[in-house]
Parts: structure tokens; sequence; C-alpha cells
């Protein structure tokens, strides 16, 4: 009890000169403290300084220390980042740009194609590129229905078959943290396609050996990936043999 008591009348003294050295604050007295403001994401300048610099050595020119800078190396990077961005991204389907939308369907169908198809959807907001168009339910793999993209009065249109239809997509993910470590190495090597030739004053050589590293990577990307889904598709066990008990030999 002795023991108990000590400790006890220690805590309670550790309080009170708690509260003698931290004035009271009438929000947490009171129970009316409010909530830390959340910070807002912002782009990671340093992962986007750090893909200029790799496609400038990509190029051979000099590195720059900040995106600041008033060189023609970051001046160049600034006005094709998202370019480079954009045409990365559509010419691959990585796992982190991917998504399905819901489509909407346009108000007034265009006269034009009512011989050749049955609706009319507009294009999904940040879509880079629409990979297939399917109704819910529809295994999306094997099921592959048609469309086309037309623009129709200065909007962008997705004609098919389907109603209520869904996309597969690629969006634009600008935010440059959330990029996986793949999609870094094909926007540094885009990057550099597209600002070789203003830095180096036309140097066509050099600016082929940069397309020609940046379709190396691409196949690169294209042939680890079906690697994986065969592993996945071994792994997954075949449900007519499940259904009867496995193999019998």
């Amino acid at each position: 009890m002795g023991v108990l008591t000590n400790y006890a009348a220690a805590t309670f003294m550790g309080v009170r000169a708690a509260q003698r050295t931290l004035p009271l604050r009438e929000d947490v007295l009171f129970g009316t403290q409010q909530p830390p403001p959340r910070k807002k994401i912002m782009p990671s300048t340093t992962g986007r300084l750090h893909i200029y610099n790799m496609a400038l050595g990509f190029i051979g020119t000099r590195i720059i220390a900040s995106p600041n800078e008033n060189t023609p190396e970051t001046i160049q990077c600034e006005l094709f980042w998202d370019n480079a961005r954009r045409a990365a991204l559509r010419d691959y389907p990585y796992p982190f740009a991917q998504t399905r939308v819901i489509l909407g369907q346009l108000a007034n169908f265009p006269e034009e194609y009512e011989n050749e198809w049955q609706y009319a959807y507009s294009w999904p907001n940040k879509a880079l590129k629409v990979h297939r168009i399917h109704s819910q339910g529809k295994e999306r793999r094997l099921h592959k229905e048609p469309y086309a993209v037309r623009v129709i009065d200065n909007i962008t249109t997705i004609l098919c078959n389907i109603e209520n239809a869904y996309a597969e997509i690629t969006q634009d993910i600008t935010e440059v943290s959330l990029w996986d470590d793949s999609f870094v190495s094909s926007m540094a090597r885009k990057l550099a396609c597209l600002i070789a030739v203003p830095l180096l004053k036309n140097n066509q050589a050099k600016v082929q050996e940069l397309e020609q590293l940046y379709a190396m990577q691409l196949q690169n990307i294209r042939s680890q990936s079906a690697s994986e889904e065969e592993e996945n598709q071994l792994e997954i066990p075949d449900t007519w043999v499940l259904a009867r008990g496995g193999w019998h030999g």
C-alpha cells in the first residue's frame, strides 16, 4: 500500500507541475479543440527534379540543382513535362494509372451515326486512353466490344452498342509520388526524347539512340508483365479440375 500511495502522489505532483509550466487552453479544457488542418498533398518536387536529371543524364548534358533554375535544360524540361507524361502513360497500361469508370450517356444521339451505333457517351474525365468498353458483369478479358471514338460538335464521343457502358481507361496521374519505378524510368526516357532536339541542336543520331532506349524500356516492361501473368495463371487452379476433385493419373 505504501508503494502505491507514493506512486499516486508522484503522479499527482507531476500533473500539478505540468499545469504550472504549460498554459491552460480553454479549447482543451472545455473540449472544444479542433483537429489540426489536413495538409494539402503537393507534387513531389524532389521526385520531379530527379526525373529531370535522369533525362538530362540520358542526353549527356549538365544536370540541374533546382526546377526553378533559369537554364535551357530546366526550361525544356518544364516545357515538355506534361507532353512527356501523357505520351508515356498512353504507351503502356501501367497498373497505377488504370481504373474503371461508368460512361456518361449523351442526351442527344448524333444522327449521322444512327445506322452504325446505338449509344453515344462522353469521353471520361482525365482519361488518356480507353482500352475496352463493356457492360456490367461481362468478362472483360475475353469479351471485347467494338467501339469508335469521334469528335462530334467539339465533344470527344465514344460510340458503341452497349447500354449503361463501363470503360477500362488509363487516367492522367500527375502526382509523381504515385508513380511506380517502371514508369519513372519510362518517363525519364520519354522526356529525354522530347528535349533532346532543342538541347542538342538537331543531333539526329542522339535522338534516334534515345528513342531506341525508350522502346527497349517498353519492351522490357511488356516482357516482365507477360511473365508475371503466366506465373499468376499457373498459380490459379483450373475450376474444371477442382470440380472433379483434382487430376487422376
